[in-house]
C-alpha cells in the first residue's frame, strides 16, 4: 500500500465497495427521506439475505490483499452478522475467551459488529429458540459498537410464561448503543419496559405483540422518533405507550383504540404512512380527522390498489385538509390490482382524478403529490392504442403527471 495514501481514504473506499443494503440501515429511517420506504418489502428477510451474500466476496477479497488491507477491512467483514442457526451464535460466542471482561476488546470480531439479524427457520424447535435467546444474552454485552438489532423469525410458542422470561431477559441485554430495533416476534408487552433506558434508540419496528392486560400498557420509550407497528394487537399496544419524541409513524392496522396515538403525539408527528390499501379503505372516513388533528404534519402516505371494479372511495375526506398549514407532501403507493378494463390512459387518469381531484380543486397551499410504483400499472396494461408502446413508459408517466397537476399542486408519477 502506498505509504503516502491516507488510510482514511482506503477505509472510505472499502465502505463504499462493501456496502450492504438491508432494512435496518439508518438511511431507511431518515426523517428527511424523499419518501417513506416501502415497508412491505422491508419485511421480506430474503432481500437482506441476498444483499449480504452479494457483498461477501468483495469483503473476503479485501482481507486477502495484504496485511494492511486485512487490518483495515476486517471491520467491514464483521459489521453485519446474520444468524440462521444457534450453531452460528455459538461459534461467534466461542471467539470470546472465558472470563473476558466486556471492556476487553481482544481479538473477538464482536468489537466490529454493528448490526445483528436473527433469521431462524420457523420449524426450529422451541428449545432452539430459547437457546438462541440464551446465547445472544451472553453475546450482546460484548458487541459494544452494535447499532442495530433485528429479530425476524415467526415462531411457535409452547409456554407463554417461559417465553416471557426468555424474551424479557434478551431485551434487557441489548447494548445501550443501538439506534435501531426491529422486533418481529411473538412478545409480551412487558419486555419493552427496558427500552426506557436506551437513550440512543431512534427507530423501532415491531410486530406480533401477543397479548396485553390493562396494567401492561404503561411502556415509555422517550427517545424513538420512528415507529413502525404491524398487526392488530401491536398497533393497539403501541398507541397506549408513552412516545414523546415520535415524529414518523407507519401503521398497517387502524381502528378506534389506535387513534389515541395521534391524540397523544399530535404535536410531534410529522409524517404518517398507512401501507395496506385494504386497511386504508376501512378508515377512509377517518383520514380527514387524523390529518387535521396533527398541526405539524408534513407528509401523508398510503397504499392504494388500482382496481376499477372496486375503487377506493377516498375523495370526500380530502376536503377537510384543503387548508392544512404544514402538509406539503402526499405519497400514493400503488399495489397490484389492475384489471383488463383499466387498459387505457383515460381510464387510469380517471381513477387517480377521482382519488385526488377534490384536493386539487380546493387546496390553497403548495402541495406535491407523488404516485409511486406506477410501473405496475404500465407493465400490466396495454396502452398502444393510446400511443404508448413498451418504450414510452416515461412519457406515460409525464402525461399522467401533467393531467393531474394544477396551479398549487404538482403531481409526480414514477
Amino acid at each position: 500500500m502506498d505509504p503516502h495514501f491516507p488510510p482514511e481514504i482506503w477505509r472510505n473506499i472499502f465502505r463504499f465497495a462493501t456496502f450492504t443494503e438491508i432494512p435496518l440501515q439508518k438511511l431507511d429511517w431518515g426523517p428527511h427521506s424523499s419518501s417513506p420506504k416501502d415497508a412491505h418489502r422491508d419485511l421480506d428477510p430474503t432481500l437482506a439475505y441476498h444483499s449480504v451474500q452479494s457483498a461477501l466476496p468483495t469483503k473476503k477479497a479485501l482481507t486477502l490483499v495484504s496485511r494492511s488491507f486485512r487490518e483495515m477491512s476486517l471491520e467491514h467483514m464483521f459489521e453485519l452478522v446474520e444468524l440462521f442457526r444457534t450453531r452460528n451464535a455459538q461459534l461467534l460466542l466461542d471467539t470470546i475467551p472465558p472470563n473476558t471482561a466486556v471492556t476487553d476488546k481482544g481479538n473477538s470480531p464482536t468489537k466490529w459488529i454493528k448490526c445483528i439479524i436473527v433469521s431462524l427457520d420457523y420449524y426450529q424447535s422451541t428449545n432452539e429458540l430459547y437457546l438462541m435467546d440464551e446465547l445472544l444474552t451472553k453475546l450482546l454485552p460484548f458487541c459494544t459498537n452494535l447499532d442495530a438489532f433485528g429479530w425476524k423469525t415467526l415462531e411457535r410458542v409452547d409456554s407463554a410464561e417461559k417465553i416471557d422470561r426468555s424474551i424479557t431477559t434478551l431485551m434487557e441485554s441489548l447494548p445501550p448503543t443501538i439506534t435501531t430495533l426491529e422486533w418481529l416476534r411473538y412478545s409480551p408487552v412487558q419486555a419493552f419496559h427496558s427500552l426506557r433506558n436506551h437513550t440512543t434508540l431512534r427507530n423501532l419496528r415491531i410486530a406480533d405483540i401477543s397479548y396485553m392486560s390493562p396494567g401492561e400498557s404503561d411502556v415509555i420509550i422517550p427517545s424513538i422518533t420512528h415507529l413502525d407497528a404491524r398487526t392488530r394487537f401491536t398497533t393497539i399496544a403501541a398507541s397506549r405507550w408513552g412516545l414523546p419524541s415520535v415524529s414518523h409513524v407507519t401503521l398497517d392496522w387502524i381502528e378506534s383504540p389506535v387513534l389515541a396515538l395521534f391524540g397523544n403525539c399530535r404535536d410531534t408527528i410529522r409524517s404518517i404512512y398507512f401501507p395496506d390499501p385494504w386497511r386504508c379503505r376501512s378508515i377512509s372516513d377517518d383520514f380527514s380527522r387524523i390529518l387535521t388533528s396533527l398541526p405539524k404534519l408534513e407528509t401523508f402516505s398510503y397504499g392504494i390498489t388500482v382496481n376499477l371494479f372496486d375503487p377506493p372511495r377516498l375523495a370526500s375526506p380530502w376536503l377537510g385538509v384543503a387548508r392544512h398549514p404544514s402538509l406539503t407532501h402526499i405519497y400514493l403507493f400503488c399495489r397490484d390490482g389492475l384489471n383488463p378494463e383499466m387498459r387505457s390512459f383515460s381510464t387510469i387518469r380517471g381513477f387517480f382524478s377521482f382519488q385526488l381531484q377534490p384536493l386539487v380543486n380546493s387546496h390553497m397551499m403548495p402541495l406535491t403529490i407523488t404516485i409511486v410504483d406506477t410501473g405496475l400499472i404500465f407493465e400490466r396494461g396495454d396502452y398502444r392504442e393510446d400511443g404508448y408502446d413498451d418504450g414510452a413508459k416515461q412519457r406515460f408517466f409525464d402525461d399522467l403527471s401533467a393531467s393531474l397537476s394544477s396551479a398549487n399542486i404538482q403531481c409526480i408519477v414514477k
